[in-house]
């Protein structure tokens, strides 16, 4: 028997409160105690970029494959602020990226090439196969349920040490604290309509698999990068 709109929507939440790799993962962990160096951080976010850097073809399905027309107006004004930055007045996401990975020792030049790790390869090919390959609901939890919604308290964190124990400027940082509310938002409402429209025992399973899989895979990501990046990394 399917769950309620409301015990699904607690049971997600839950998921990804217990698997929260943006807070708990110990690469992230040494982050917090200001342990990695620039270089770490830098390529970190380097990896990250290559797999929301190109975010129109994360969200750009998403919208494609929604049938509810005032959650498809979300989505829109979602994908507008990712490509524009016009809701936050910032500047587009992927131009915050690289301001970031710039401050910390990247170029422009490098986070539009970068050679990702199996474990970043291996996130990115999930997410961009299952909004394109899967039904929207499954789409919508793996992208912005279990991805978006780990940013909310994260992302003002992150600034706050990498403007205080890094010497960013806040300008540098603007990539976090914009996705900040950002991410509360997108997070907080894809809950809301997943558990609306996984309506039965079948849907449900499959949102859970989503959620299951994208927590895993993102745990995974930060394995990659304490593995090639870490105090016994096998890369430079």
């Amino acid at each position: 028997m399917p769950l309620s709109t409301q015990q699904f929507a607690k049971e997600l939440e839950s998921m990804v409160s217990k698997r929260k790799a943006f807070w708990e993962h110990p690469w992230v962990q040494k982050f917090r105690r200001a342990e990695l160096s620039k270089e770490q951080i830098r390529h970190w976010i380097e990896q990250q970029f290559y797999v929301t850097g190109r975010v129109h073809d994360l969200i750009g399905p998403l919208y494609v494959n929604c049938e509810d027309a005032e959650a498809r107006a979300h989505i829109l004004d979602n994908l507008i602020e990712e490509e524009t930055g016009r809701i936050s007045r910032s500047a587009p996401h992927p131009e915050l990226y690289i301001r970031l990975g710039c401050a910390l020792g990247s170029t422009r030049e490098t986070m539009l090439n970068i050679y990702p790790l199996p474990e970043t390869v291996a996130l990115r090919t999930y997410w961009v196969w299952i909004v394109a390959h899967r039904p929207f609901a499954e789409g919508l939890a793996a992208v912005s349920i279990a991805g978006e919604a780990q940013v909310p308290g994260a992302g003002n964190e992150f600034t706050r040490i990498l403007e205080e124990k890094y010497g960013l400027s806040h300008a540098d940082t603007a990539f976090w604290w914009v996705h900040e509310e950002a991410d509360r938002e997108h997070g907080g409402s894809a809950v809301e309509l997943v558990s609306k429209v996984a309506r039965t025992d079948e849907e449900q399973k499959r949102v859970r698999e989503a959620v299951d899989h994208t927590l895993e895979l993102l745990w995974r990501f930060f394995d990659g990068l304490e593995f090639a990046y870490g105090q016994h990394r096998k890369a430079a």
